[in-house]
């Protein structure tokens, strides 16, 4: 950054109403820049001080006494004041040394005047040299935004971009992409290169959630890194930042920062829309596949280039992820429509970064995709699946949050994921599968095919075997809530999820326990007293699940109607 930008007390004692001035103690500060000038006279107007601002006074508040002069000082330094000057005569006649041992220590310049001088006139001079200042700095700033929008537009444009910042800063800058090599400006040796690059990932990207603000990481005494995280589309992409040495980050700074982050963001969404549109083989597999059109083992490996081996064969599930939404989930029809249209750059991104390669394709208030592994494992350790999906879970995870946060609180997000699998001829049975799993989203909490269950022989049944089965152990009650219009039904079903507790069964159903003891007896007269029996319990419970299923089904299929 150009320093002759910065109004800083140096420049200030070069100003002519500085010719009788002396520099006393702390000279090692004059290079501090100055935000505004203020007159303070006494500490107790000190709370209004913002920091940044050099100080004058003639020591009417705290000269006559040695602990004001230091209780003045003292507190003057805590906020974060960049200098004082003292006007020598009636109030202070001399500077003693405890001020001058304390203000050399802080590296805060005292300045003395021998001579009276227009404290006004001062305050007047240098707040125009700021406002001067302050013009050219937007100047400056215009200019760089101008040239960072005319490198955008070229090639090779985040080395261009880079090394337009590390010019602009006059620093040793970085920029650590997620998904590529990282980048140096000025050029390091490779060794030096490696080292900051392991030394950044081990202290940035190890961090869960990554790191959405600016900040600082340290290095050594007084040396440290500056970061700016590269967003688009509310997701990290990258890391861009300076190595920083004493001197503390100003307003300007950031602002470059900011301004830079942003250039830079543009360019890899581009880029990352621009590989949506490259893979047109691949959204065409995955169309061929929801078209119920499965190509042979072969084709499938060609397309994904991926090469069988033996021992190696990289596993992958199928996933639907489905938006809804009371107010507009029947508009979504076309693929531009979708809800996650503009979203796929962003969902590829995020799970490249947990190693997974993503075929992608959006139908209306629904998303379908391929999650292959990238780093291949043996095929014996296909079980137990609990290793497998710790890195499937926290993708899947990263991806619904991403896609809550682009579409609001108001859409509903369920997930659907097949069982894991070594055959892509059979990825239509994997989408199935992951289909099976929507199928029970209010009956069901996890994600998985596999944790599916009992609710998997459900699926097998047709409709007239599982109504037959329903009338057969739950007829009773629902012919006797139809007619009083009771909640025998859910009492029983909320008994059973509470493992026969009566207590937790009525505190759910916010109910007294002798109410909850009635509606029992009057389950006991319709079902027989050994309807709580092993045998018969888990009937019920099957019977429960069945029929909140079909009714739930009942329920899309006249919504989707009208």
């Amino acid at each position: 950054m150009n320093k002759e930008q910065l109004l800083t007390i140096a420049d200030a004692l070069k100003r002519p109403l500085f010719q009788h001035a002396e520099v006393i103690a702390g000279s090692r500060g004059l290079t501090r820049p100055i935000r505004w000038v203020h007159v303070l006279e006494s500490t107790e107007n000190a709370s209004f001080l913002n920091g940044g601002e050099l100080l004058l006074s003639t020591g009417v508040g705290f000269g006559e006494s040695a602990a004001k002069r230091l209780s003045y000082l003292n507190e003057v330094i805590q906020r974060q004041a960049v200098g004082l000057c003292l006007e020598l005569g009636l109030y202070i006649r001399e500077i003693p040394r405890d001020m001058r041992e304390l203000s050399d220590h802080h590296e805060f310049p005292l300045i003395v005047f021998h001579q009276p001088v227009r404290f006004v006139d001062i305050t007047l001079d240098l707040h125009e040299n700021l406002v001067n200042c302050q013009t050219q700095v937007l100047k400056s700033l215009e200019r760089y935004a101008r040239d960072l929008q005319r490198l955008t537009l070229q090639t090779q444009s985040l080395p261009r971009i880079l090394g337009h910042f590390q010019a602009m800063v006059q620093a040793q800058t970085f920029f650590l992409n997620l998904q590529g090599p990282p980048l140096f400006s000025p050029n390091m040796p490779q060794s030096v290169q490696a080292e900051l690059t392991g030394w950044l990932q081990a202290f940035l990207l190890s961090l869960d959630p990554l790191p959405e603000s600016s900040g600082f990481l340290p290095i050594a005494a007084h040396k440290y890194f500056l970061y700016q995280p590269v967003i688009a589309m509310g997701q990290v992409l990258a890391y861009l930042g300076l190595v920083l040495y004493e001197n503390q980050p100003d307003e300007m700074l950031h602002l470059i920062l900011d301004y830079t982050a942003i250039a830079m963001a543009q360019i890899l969404l581009r880029r990352m829309f621009a590989q949506e549109r490259s893979l047109d083989n691949e959204n065409r597999l995955l169309e061929d596949i929801l078209q119920n059109r499965p190509g042979t083992e072969e084709q499938f490996r060609a397309i994904l280039g991926l090469h069988a081996t033996s021992s190696h064969r990289p596993r992958y599930w199928a996933a639907i992820l489905e938006a809804l939404s009371d107010e507009d989930e029947l508009h979504w029809t076309h693929e531009t429509d979708s809800p996650f249209h503009d979203q796929l750059a962003i969902f590829r991104f995020l799970l490249t970064r947990h190693s997974f390669r993503s075929l992608l394709r959006s139908r209306g208030h629904r998303l379908y995709f391929l999650l292959v592994e990238t780093n291949s494992v043996p095929a014996r350790r296909l079980s137990p699946h609990e290793n497998a999906r710790l890195p499937l879970e926290k993708a899947l995870n990263d991806m619904v949050e991403a896609a809550r946060r682009a579409l609001g609180a108001d859409v509903r997000l369920h997930l659907g994921v097949s069982n894991a699998s070594l055959n892509y001829a059979h990825a239509d049975q994997a989408f199935k599968e992951a289909e099976q799993v929507l199928a029970f989203t209010a009956e069901f909490r996890s994600p998985f095919f596999e944790d599916l269950g009992v609710y998997r022989l459900l699926l097998q049944a047709g409709r007239e075997a599982l109504e037959s089965f329903i009338a057969d152990y739950l007829g009773p009650i629902l012919s006797y809530d139809a007619k009083s219009g009771s909640q025998l039904l859910l009492t029983l079903r909320v008994l059973l999820d509470e493992n026969l507790s009566k207590q937790e069964a009525a505190g759910k159903l916010f109910i007294r326990r002798q109410t909850l003891y009635h509606r029992l007896e009057k389950i006991e007269q319709l079902l027989g007293s050994h309807y709580l029996k092993p045998e018969n319990r888990l009937s019920l419970e099957l019977a429960l699940r069945a029929h909140a299923w079909l009714h739930r089904q009942d329920n899309e299929t006249e919504k989707t109607g009208r």
